[in-house]
């Protein structure tokens, strides 16, 4: 009769736990094909890159390809985390290291004790290094940027990470299952860390050509119509992500070229009192805190609308002058948690408004009855 292990029940019970916390994961094989995207991840994916973390991991795609991701997690203080594992599942551990015997379920789990043993003490193995040899064809990079971080039974599960792994591509992303089952005979499944794919960036959203950041002394152009231009005041300081949105129209005379004749007026819009009432029966927002950046998005995506509190008449309010808008309590400000502690960044329009659908109200508000005559361009984003 086999000896009992005193300390079997201790073992499986850990494996137990990790298996609990790994299986959590998403699927690789469940990126769904969609077209919705929320713009706020993309903005949450710009805050980040605010704090000047330019190598996080972030899994850009492109919704023109109608690919979008698994909802994970999106809090930004973890997103510089350097541990965001793959999780390899395999039906047992037969065939690595060249072994091609059938395996037991306690064979299995004797070898990960063995395996695990030997990834702490930073020693040499075989089943080891055939399995970063493995992993590294899987990814294409070289072996010393895989890291096997931790592996445990029920079934044969491998953790590791990629050193360096700053972007993944959608495509990619959707290939490494594929190659993970050429290069893994008993290969079940494969789990990707949600952080890897949070905040989600949809490049089709975004012109980089519209991308400035504004210098430190104000700058005033004559823009619209000859004979009726309106001076058109720099936003100082502030980063401008530009959008995409040449071609969208009819034409680009409104936006492009710079001081074209056909250029519309130039304005600001904040977002602040966005509630979810503004947008009718589509519920913008799971978070008053973040309702601001919210609105961003739903504008974006579905048009303005009239404003509530309408002290100048109906339409849609803004402004042409960027620094009293910018200090005003119409400007939305999001606080999220970095590494460095709390931090607060404000985030408004900048936007064209149609010459002959302009009503102005006083000289730093603005009204535009329809809202088919003010189209956003760009979104600015300060550190508050």
């Amino acid at each position: 009769e086999a000896p009992v292990d005193p300390f079997r029940d201790e073992i499986l019970k850990k494996q137990a736990e990790l298996k609990e916390h790994y299986e959590t994961f998403p699927d690789i094989d469940a990126v769904k094909n969609h077209r919705e995207m929320r713009l706020r991840e993309i903005l949450c994916h710009i805050l980040n890159k605010l704090l000047g973390n330019q190598d996080e991991t972030c899994l850009f795609f492109d919704s023109a390809n109608a690919i979008n991701l698994h909802d994970a997690s999106g809090n930004l203080a973890e997103i510089g985390s350097d541990d965001k594992p793959f999780v390899l599942k395999l039906k047992s551990s037969q065939g690595l290291g060249s072994d091609k015997s059938k395996k037991t379920d306690n064979d299995d789990l004797k070898l990960v004790q063995t395996l695990k043993t030997f990834i702490e003490r930073n020693n040499y193995h075989p089943i080891i290094e055939d399995i970063r040899d493995r992993l590294a064809k899987v990814h294409g990079v070289d072996k010393n940027a895989i890291v096997i971080k931790n592996l445990f039974t029920g079934t044969f599960n491998i953790v590791y990470t990629v050193k360096n792994l700053v972007t993944i591509v959608v495509r990619k992303l959707q290939k490494i299952s594929q190659n993970l089952k050429a290069q893994f005979d008993q290969f079940v499944s494969a789990k990707i860390h949600p952080l890897l794919y949070r905040p989600s960036f949809d490049i089709s959203y975004f012109d980089e050509r519209g991308n400035k950041t504004f210098g430190t002394v104000s700058e005033t152009h004559q823009v619209g119509p000859p004979g009726r231009p309106k001076p058109y005041s720099t936003p100082v300081g502030w980063p401008r992500y530009g959008l995409k949105v040449l071609h969208r129209y009819k034409n680009d005379a409104w936006l492009h070229p710079f001081v074209d004749a056909g250029n519309w007026y130039r304005a600001f819009h904040g977002t602040e009192s966005a509630q979810n009432v503004d947008f009718g029966e589509y519920k913008a927002f799971s978070d008053q805190n973040v309702a601001c950046v919210d609105a961003l998005a739903n504008i974006f995506q579905n048009g303005f609308r009239t404003a509530r509190n309408a002290a100048y008449g109906p339409g849609v309010y803004c402004s042409p002058n960027p620094c009293w808008l910018g200090s005003s309590p119409y400007v939305g400000a999001v606080e999220i948690e970095t590494k460095q502690g709390k931090k607060k960044f404000k985030c408004m329009f900048q936007l064209a408004v149609n010459p002959d659908g302009l009503k102005c109200a006083t000289e730093d508000i603005w009204v535009v009855p329809k809202p088919q005559d003010i189209r956003p361009y760009g979104i600015l984003i300060e550190e508050a």
